[in-house]
């Protein structure tokens, strides 16, 4: 059970210069997002160094496994009732659901529900002290440490008692320890590292019988290291260096691929483009555009998915009806050359 929940909390947990870059609220997960990662259950290769400039290179990675992450409303989870509070919930393929709130200064884990032991009985844990996953902005030597709680109660026939109950705390101290040039099978990535480390207890007690007092069978403090390397292509983190209780490793990286920077595409060296205002809201214009042609532009999500494709007249293209989060903008221009694919923000 210790190694489920905290691979769940980890969960939350493109360019070849080196840059130090700045994760924004903006640029985590939004409903309706659907995330696919990799991971290589068996890594040969450690989590790299920390500081400046550095470069992780796992493109040797191996694909053992494929897990697919969606984003949903917290209203439209059967566990509304309970996390009613929270902005949106993740669920995976075990249908357990992890809840969250999220503004423009903080991502915040609130708990998490399913059934967590596998044994067809749905546990809601609504963490009495929630824990703090990001403060935005987040850049190169920014830190700080929260603790959580939580209280789980289920069943207790596959233990041969009434019940079983544990009660979880920790103190996860969280540094952005590194950036620099990260590298998986999927591209190359400006990233920020984060390390964190969870000091953790758990008490675990049984209840023999209906009406018996609980009784303590276990108390058990441990510490778990992760690291995790953040984008501003990311929703969620481009790649997790994780270890379990037994101190095996685990690598996970994003499908999600790598985009050039926001404001920089060239059709030759004369011609610079550049899209503004960033973040956006209801238009957004593209600097060095000619508005003398009729130019073909697609935008996608950051996760690949085409969400317009039209031809401008001039230089301004509507964003009405875009969600807020990350995009990339292709265009074609009336003579048939293309600059660079762009990114730019909704807000």
């Amino acid at each position: 059970m210790k190694q489920g929940l905290l691979f769940v909390l980890i969960l939350l947990s493109a360019n070849t210069c080196f840059s130090q870059i700045s994760l924004l609220s903006s640029d985590l997960t939004s409903i309706d997002d659907q995330i696919t990662r990799y991971g290589d259950t068996i890594p040969t290769y450690g989590p790299g160094g920390a500081g400046a400039n550095q470069t992780w290179d796992f493109s040797a990675a191996v694909i053992e496994e494929t897990l697919i992450t969606d984003v949903v409303s917290t209203a439209s989870t059967p566990y509304d009732a309970t996390f009613s509070g929270s902005d949106y919930a993740m669920v995976g393929a075990t249908a357990s659901y992890l809840y969250f709130t999220h503004d423009a200064s903080s991502m915040t884990t609130t708990g998490l529900a399913g059934d967590l032991l596998g044994t067809g009985e749905v546990i809601e844990i609504l963490f009495s002290d929630p824990l703090i996953l990001h403060q935005f902005p987040r850049g190169y030597g920014d830190f700080f440490d929260d603790t959580y709680a939580f209280e789980a109660e289920a069943d207790g026939a596959a233990f041969s008692v009434y019940r079983v109950r544990l009660n979880h705390s920790g103190h996860v101290y969280d540094t952005t320890d590194a950036y620099g040039t990260l590298i998986t099978p999927t591209g190359t990535y400006d990233a920020l590292r984060v390390k964190s480390t969870d000091y953790t207890t758990d008490i675990i007690e049984v209840q023999l019988a209906q009406f018996f007092p609980w009784t303590q069978i276990s108390n058990v403090t441990d510490t778990a290291t992760s690291y995790t390397w953040h984008a501003q292509e990311e929703m969620l983190a481009i790649a997790e260096y994780t270890y379990d209780t037994l101190g095996v490793p685990n690598f996970l990286f994003s499908s999600v691929s790598p985009v050039s920077t926001v404001g920089v595409g060239d059709v030759d060296e004369e011609i610079p483009f550049a899209l503004y205002p960033q973040p956006a809201s209801d238009q957004l214009f593209v600097k060095g555009l000619s508005q003398s042609g009729n130019h073909q532009t697609q935008v996608f999500s950051i996760d690949g998915k085409m969400v317009r494709n039209e031809v401008l007249s001039g230089n301004s293209l509507n964003l009405t009806g875009l969600k807020s989060g990350m995009y990339i903008l292709r265009i074609t221009l009336a003579d048939g050359t293309r600059p660079e694919p762009m990114k730019f923000i909704v807000q």
